[in-house]
């Protein structure tokens, strides 16, 4: 899968899809969050789901290149992240 990052014709080899759950202090700022996980990876099918007495989690799926360190790399600075309390990786599929 080969997708285009920038307008200079670049393109990047994205060869791992991870599905995640992120936990979050504070969800007033889940739009902060939101913000900084894009900066890590290409991000699809980004969603807030309610778990229930106003807990929020947002679920995603997020697009790495496994040779820049893929997901051991992107799930550190996902925890790094203010306001991410906790990291769940649901699934990870090799994209061929």
């Amino acid at each position: 899968m080969w997708i285009r990052r920038s307008i200079k014709g670049d393109f990047i080899s994205y060869d791992v899809a991870v599905d995640l759950k992120i936990y979050l202090e504070d969800v007033t700022k889940i739009n902060e969050v939101k913000i900084e996980v894009e900066k890590i990876g290409k991000v699809q099918n980004m969603r807030e789901e309610e778990l229930g007495f106003g807990i929020k989690t947002l679920k995603l799926t997020i697009l790495l290149n496994d040779s820049e360190g893929g997901m051991d790399a992107a799930e550190e600075k996902i925890k790094n992240i203010k306001y991410v309390s906790e990291l769940e990786v649901e699934n990870i599929t090799r994209i061929s």
